[in-house]
């Protein structure tokens, strides 16, 4: 079976620090991403996001249509910075791709991107369009296998680099990171657009969609080979990772894998790349800094200042980006719900509000002994008043002041205090 067309957009995620930008190296290198939008004309676009998506989304995701940046180079880290690497938006990176000794595919980056979102969490991407010449599926599934690969070598003008000293050099340079990025990319999330030349059948598709999801040899979604699935996982990820709404494409959303295979069915109107492809990095960016909260509170019984800001900050950024509509028409939150679900993303924030409610209980616990320990203080300095009090009162009355002063004091203040204890015993059973 062949292919009208694919492209894969890699997609990675990175901690930066805002005080290590180089932003004139930034954008000497960069440029907002609407001025690769039809040649720069993204007025169009930005006015159907506008109609199409609920204000929490587009605030999140297109902050550009309420906040325009497009006149100045600068960063505003309140809010979710796109830029697109100028070098590839007039020229496209012609790259050979190896696969093993004997057979590499020649490819094209279009584009790449970096998301800066407030926080301190990055996304990178790119966009690598395979030539023509390989519309064969075993082509583009041995492509997907590489590609996400850090390792994986690529030609430039023969020179040989990998993808990971690619991505350093030429995206996050002037990021100036302080740590190895690749310790969150075990291998880089692909999200696959494939066009197909020959109509399939829904059984067909399935098989297909197995296969290029789970980056597994063609033929394995039928049980061909040693990764053939068993029935069951086959018909638990086509039950609940499978979106299937049209007949003409289908896709599934995986854990590290985003799938659309459309039946002679193309994207003219790039809605999978300038529109959906957002969606796709909005889960991400929830996904990790659940991750990355989630390593912070690694002891939910030892509650300090630093903690409770966590806390605050969590419930902050899950009322501003967990949200479970986004959009006015229903295929944007039908992608997302799969998303989510594959992100394994529910599950996590319901761990995580787990955690918080027990910071909650400790917290309060740790008020609660301080506010008992200042009444025990107060209790404490008041006993003193009252045997003073007391003592001058037996005095007026005439009691002996010798002998009043101090024994009497004494006697009082001991029966007093045994009073108390006596009285904090029986309370306690």
């Amino acid at each position: 079976m062949k292919t009208n067309s694919h492209y894969t957009i890699l997609c990675g995620l990175f901690k930066y620090n805002a005080a290590s930008i180089s932003e004139h190296e930034l954008w000497k290198s960069y440029t907002h991403w609407q001025n690769r939008i039809n040649g720069g004309d993204y007025k169009a676009t930005f006015n159907y996001f506008n109609t199409s998506y609920y204000d929490g989304y587009l605030n999140n995701i297109f902050p550009e249509i309420r906040h325009d940046k497009s006149g100045r180079d600068n960063l505003d880290l309140k809010f979710l910075n796109h830029i697109s690497l100028k070098s590839l938006l007039d020229n496209q990176q012609s790259v050979d791709l190896i696969i093993n000794k004997d057979k590499s595919i020649s490819c094209h980056f279009e584009f790449a991107d970096l998301y800066l979102f407030p926080n301190g969490i990055g996304i990178f991407s790119i966009k690598i369009s395979v030539d023509d010449t390989y519309n064969e599926l075993n082509d583009v599934s041995d492509f997907i296998n590489r590609a996400r690969q850090l390792n994986s070598i690529i030609k430039i003008n023969d020179t040989e680099l990998s993808i990971k000293d690619y991505i350093n050099e030429k995206l996050l340079k002037p990021l100036n990171l302080s740590e190895d990025w690749n310790i969150y990319n075990p291998q880089l999330k692909t999200y696959n657009i494939i066009d197909l030349k020959e109509q399939a059948s829904e059984e067909e598709m399935d098989y297909l969609l197995y296969d290029m999801g789970n980056v597994a040899p063609i033929g394995s979604g039928k049980g061909e080979g040693t990764f053939a699935p068993s029935e069951s996982y086959f018909n638990t990820q086509m039950d609940n990772n499978k979106l299937s709404v049209f007949k003409n494409w289908s896709a599934i959303t995986l854990f590290d894998t985003f799938t659309r295979i459309s039946n002679n069915f193309p994207d003219t109107f790039k809605s999978w790349e300038l529109d959906y492809f957002q969606i796709y990095i909005h889960c991400l960016h929830i996904k990790f800094y659940m991750y990355l909260t989630n390593s912070k509170i690694s002891d939910v019984t030892t509650v300090t200042s630093e903690t409770e800001q966590i806390r605050n900050k969590f419930i902050e950024f899950v009322n501003d980006y967990y949200q479970t509509h986004i959009s006015y028409k229903f295929l944007p939150d039908l992608i997302q719900d799969k998303l989510l679900y594959a992100l394994e993303i529910h599950s996590e924030i319901e761990m995580m509000e787990t955690k918080i409610k027990r910071i909650n209980e400790h917290a309060q616990e740790k008020r609660e002994r301080k506010m008992n320990f200042v009444l025990i203080v107060i209790t404490f300095l008041s006993i003193f008043s009252l045997i003073h009090d007391l003592s001058n009162w037996i005095v007026n009355i005439g009691g002996d002041k010798k002998l009043v002063f101090p024994w009497l004091s004494i006697g009082i203040g001991v029966t007093i205090i045994v009073s108390i204890f006596i009285l904090f015993k029986f309370r306690k059973k």
